[in-house]
């Protein structure tokens, strides 16, 4: 069975980079969780997910393929079966500022104009900002609901700051499991 690393956290704060870049620095297969959460087949991106089901067993075929994975997103809804296969965990946080900042330019470099005023995806990128600034607090997924699930997972769960610099963090992971391979 595969096991490898999960990176968490709020959207914005750095996890899908980290974990790209973590991937490629041990050379296993990245999965981004969005991918299996989410269909593609809609107008609007982020509308429509896919079943339990389907969530599960789409990123449990994929990742089974192989030995070895480096994971990052917010699987909330359906992490039971994902959880012993986890040999090291990363929750990521950053300022407010630099997440909306991120997640500004992400979006306006995928979708355009279409997520200014009289855009057609407007109103929700402003809820998602709204929400992503609230993961702090009350967001969903929140700061709250990640603490108490890395409170409760069996491996070494990291807190890494997404402020900080990428390769430094990629290199603290790197070490981490690495030592933890060794024992």
């Amino acid at each position: 069975m595969a096991r490898g690393i999960i990176i968490f956290g709020s959207s914005g704060s750095g996890k899908t980079t980290l974990g790209k870049l973590v991937a490629k620095k041990f050379d296993f297969p990245y999965f981004d969780i969005d991918d299996y959460i989410w269909r593609k087949d809609t107008d609007k991106p982020f509308t429509v997910m896919y079943t339990h089901e389907e969530k599960i067993n789409r990123l449990m075929t994929d990742i089974s393929k192989g030995t070895h994975f480096v994971m990052a997103g917010s699987m909330d809804s359906f992490n039971p079966p994902f959880v012993p296969l986890f040999d090291l965990a990363i929750h990521i946080t950053a300022s407010i500022d630099t997440r909306i900042s991120r997640i500004n330019k992400r979006e306006y470099e995928v979708y355009g104009e279409r997520i200014m005023k009289g855009g057609d995806m407007y109103e929700e990128h402003c809820r998602f900002l709204d929400n992503s600034a609230r993961y702090d607090t009350d967001g969903s997924p929140c700061m709250r609901t990640h603490v108490q699930w890395a409170n409760s997972l069996p491996c070494k769960v990291l807190q890494l700051n997404g402020d900080e610099d990428l390769n430094k963090n990629a290199e603290i992971i790197v070490h981490e499991y690495l030592k933890q391979d060794s024992l």
